[in-house]
């Protein structure tokens, strides 16, 4: 058992800076101390934390001055925020009056209630938005106070498992805009392969860490195997010279580009991806694509029948193309769902595997088939889960799904087999050629067929959407006149009139208005106030709510009916594309709004005898040169972001968590992982020891542990200094080692005053009173509201009889409260002791 740590979360050290900000020292420390907290906020999430019709978890408030500038900046249209607190620092600062007149939109809580508060915020609306965000304020960036390492883990856990349940149950906005935008290229459903692969084998390659040890094995035996690989993967394999024969992907968001470009440099690959995949994929791909899920968010017979869009990862939907292609064995390399023992998240060759282990702070653990825990993370999680409903759905057709690595996941219904067991035979046709003889060569006869049947959905589509934005409208007006100035309906043929409305929203229009709602559900964030009592019916809020209702229609409509105008405009330059003779500036104005700037080459193959003008020329290329630039890119969003994860002050959060909860190996991994990590040794020096130490601790070998620590404290400049003092202070105090005890404190006492108060209570124990009471006295100096180390030190006063100076600091104490009942009886202690003497 690791010793006692010293804890400050109940420590009140109010202070204010020179620029008139008052903070809790011990939360922030020096942050705001030279550079005031407006600053840093500026620069820290000036363009973060503004946009419109978002939800913001933050945990940590920066002793209230995060909320206070929040405030002071103004909260955005639709914008709300949710700050997580510790429960005894949340209690200060509403002692202190630190949180003060905050906006309705701006919540601070505690973990325990979180949840409730989040769902008051419209948490599930935010989620189909995909507009919540998660940030951590500079105490939770730092963690000065180790509690706020486990808050941190405790509601990245809790919101994205909240998230996934969300976005299961209601889909996204998102995939409903991408979907629109995808309809010009979802042409081939993927419905057309089912069953064209029987009684063969196929291997899914994912990205986890074990695909580096199988992949190998895949190269040697790849003429017998069929290969589906997830699009990240592409620079990999091209690497290693392997072609898959599908390439599979699903992300909507623009950075999916950023990790898959390498596809593109496939030929005979068929591109499987969702209905709402970033439309920068599918409308530049020059080969067979197939699309799963629905063409169009309304059921129409426009929508041929489809494979289902189905499964928490691109792994689990790759998985399931395979299942439907009619494979009788599906092998699966990379499906690791939890990380190495050292923390890499993903195979050799990888962004994240060359920048190193992923020191995030969930302790989620799972089991491997070698019977080992191994970190994982709560989307990796719920993608077991999905995983091991999909084995059950195959194994019930006498088909297998076998997990080639040992290290991976365990999942139920699913074996492990070692690579070397596995027998194959050789394939007798090509996995491409038995796509492309199943799968229709479009001629322009069919695009111009299949374009213009879109138009005519989209036309209907149109058609009932301005109707309802047309009823919408209608009823706003009858509902703004038909209550009285008292508030009560005045004509019930209003009412009737309403309910006919209704009545055709609900049957005439049936098809599009859940859609059109899903749209406008920006228009209930916004006015619904947070907290609002349902209870309190009124007849104008009966009015109110009529508006908001109907203006949601309104509103969805219109949104509707501009991205439909859109869609309409794409159609229409697809249609051109179809000739030899296009008009030229209508491609170009479309191709360039859409980033879809291979088109340029795919229309030149298409066309080979096609005459280009010279100009036309010029800006063809200059498109082709705006895709090589993209794929030739290094420097990604997506990059920068998973070096953020990988920062190695990251591993210090992540230690601390994982000492609390006494987790011994998975400490020794995370000490492994630094190995690997792209710093300087010198760099990952002091983190080492201290995870060392951690573990001694934990094993119970304090002697090894204190050497250990010493070491972190005699690296110059260490940036664990603090860390490795705490420890030996700790293991001191247990010892009853009052000598090492004394120049622990001493020093941390000089690295920051919030230990004074330790370090005074330590001389007072070896007798060195006068220490103790100039090391109060500093500490009060520094925070002066804090009453309790006032008392504490009248207490030390009295025991060296220096009764004057008790007394003046009691009548300092009273005259601020006169009430205070301890001041009170240390006064009349003092009378009796003084009266003992005479």
């Amino acid at each position: 058992m690791p010793s006692p740590q010293l804890s400050q979360v109940n420590t009140n050290t109010l202070t204010t800076n020179i620029f008139g900000e008052k903070f809790l020292y011990h939360i922030n420390r020096d942050s705001f101390s030279k550079i005031s907290a407006n600053a840093i906020f500026d620069a820290e999430f000036k363009e973060k934390l503004f946009d419109e019709d978002s939800l913001y978890v933050i945990v940590g408030t920066d002793s209230g001055l995060l909320p206070q500038y929040i405030r002071y900046q103004g909260v955005p249209a639709g914008t709300r925020y949710l700050f997580i607190e510790i429960p005894e620092v949340l209690q200060q600062l509403q002692q202190q009056d630190l949180i003060h007149a905050l906006n309705d939109e701006i919540i601070c809580t505690t973990a325990e209630f979180w949840e409730e508060e989040a769902k008051e915020l419209k948490l599930k609306d935010y989620c189909y938005l995909r507009q919540v965000y998660a940030f951590k304020a500079i105490c939770a960036q730092q963690v000065n106070l180790p509690e706020y390492a486990e808050l941190n883990w405790q509601i990245t856990e809790s919101l994205q498992s909240l998230h996934f349940q969300y976005a299961s149950s209601l889909g996204s906005q998102t995939f409903l805009i991408r979907q629109l935008e995808n309809i010009a290229d979802n042409i081939l459903p993927a419905k057309l392969l089912n069953d064209t692969y029987p009684n063969q084998t196929a291997i899914i390659l994912a990205g986890g860490p074990s695909l580096t040890d199988i992949l190998p094995w895949v190269k040697k035996n790849r003429s017998k195997l069929v290969i589906f690989s997830v699009s990240r993967l592409s620079k990999l394999l091209i690497s290693i010279e392997i072609e898959p024969d599908f390439i599979v992907s699903v992300d909507p968001q623009e950075e999916n580009i950023d990790v898959s470009k390498e596809m593109f440099q496939f030929k005979k690959t068929v591109f499987l991806h969702s209905y709402h995949i970033d439309p920068s994929l599918a409308n530049q791909w020059p080969g067979i694509k197939l699309y799963f899920g629905n063409r169009f968010p309304w059921k129409t017979a426009s929508n041929p029948d489809n494979i289902d869009a189905t499964g928490t990862t691109v792994s689990n939907s790759a998985l399931n193309a395979a299942y439907h292609f009619g494979f009788q064995r599906i092998l699966l390399a990379g499906l690791d769902l939890c990380f190495s023992k050292e923390g890499i998240t993903h195979a050799a060759g990888n962004d994240e595997a060359s920048i190193g282990p992923n020191f995030n702070t969930s302790l989620s653990e799972v089991e491997t088939y070698k019977g080992d825990q191994r970190s994982s993370d709560p989307d990796f999680y719920l993608a077991l889960r999905s995983l091991e409903h999909q084995a059950k759905a195959i194994n019930t057709e006498h088909k297998e799904v076998i997990n080639l690595a040992i290290d991976a996941a365990k999942a139920e219904g699913i074996k492990y087999v070692h690579p070397d067991n596995i027998s194959l035979d050789s394939i007798t046709t090509a996995p491409f050629d038995i796509a492309s003889v199943n799968t229709p060569q479009l001629k322009k006869a069919d695009f111009e067929k299949h374009y213009a049947s879109i138009l005519v959905e989209l036309g209907q589509a149109v058609h009932h959407i301005k109707l309802i934005e047309k009823l919408s409208k209608k009823a706003l007006k009858i509902n703004e006149e038909m209550y009285n100035a008292t508030g009560e309906i005045e004509n019930y043929k209003d009412k009737r009139s309403l309910d006919q409305i209704e009545k055709k929203l609900n049957k005439q229009h049936r098809k599009y208005s859940s859609l059109v709602k899903s749209f406008g559900v920006l228009n209930f964030i916004r006015i619904i106030s947070p907290h609002s009592d349902s209870d309190d019916w009124t007849a104008e809020k009966a009015k109110e709510l009529g508006r908001i209702y109907y203006q949601s229609y309104e509103t969805g409509a219109q949104q509707l009916l501009a991205l439909l105008d859109k869609t309409v405009l794409r159609i229409k330059a697809r249609l051109e594309e179809t000739s030899d003779t296009p008009d030229f500036a209508l491609l170009i104005e479309q191709w360039q709004q859409d980033k879809s700037y291979n088109r340029a080459s795919m229309w030149k193959a298409n066309h080979p005898s096609a005459s280009i003008p010279e100009n036309v020329a010029q800006e063809f290329n200059t498109l082709a040169n705006k895709f090589q630039a993209i794929l030739e890119a290094t420097q990604t969003a997506f990059k920068q972001n998973i070096e953020n994860l990988s920062a190695l002050a990251l591993s210090k959060t992540k230690a601390i968590l994982l000492f609390k909860h006494q987790k011994v190996i998975a400490l020794q991994n995370l000490k492994d992982g630094l190995d690997l990590h792209y710093a300087q040794e010198s760099e990952k020096e002091p983190y080492k020891l201290l995870i060392a130490g951690y573990i001694a601790e934990l094993e119970n070998n304090t002697e090894l542990a204190l050497q250990l620590y010493d070491g972190v404290i005699s690296i110059e400049d260490s940036p664990l200094l603090e860390e490795a003092l705490l420890r030996v202070a700790s293991i001191s105090i247990s010892q009853d080692n009052h000598a090492n005890t004394l120049l622990a404190l001493k020093c941390l006492s000089q690295l920051s005053p919030i230990y004074l108060p330790h370090y005074a209570e330590s001389c007072r124990l070896t007798g060195d009173i006068l220490e103790a009471i100039d090391s109060y006295n500093t500490y009060i100096q520094a925070f002066p509201e804090d009453t309790l180390h006032k008392l504490k030190l009248v207490n030390l006063y009295i025991e060296i009889k220096v009764y004057d100076a008790a007394e003046l600091m009691l009548d300092h104490l009273l005259s601020i409260d006169p009430s205070m009942e301890m001041a009170q009886q240390l006064k009349s202690r003092i009378n009796q002791l003084k009266m003992q003497v005479e």
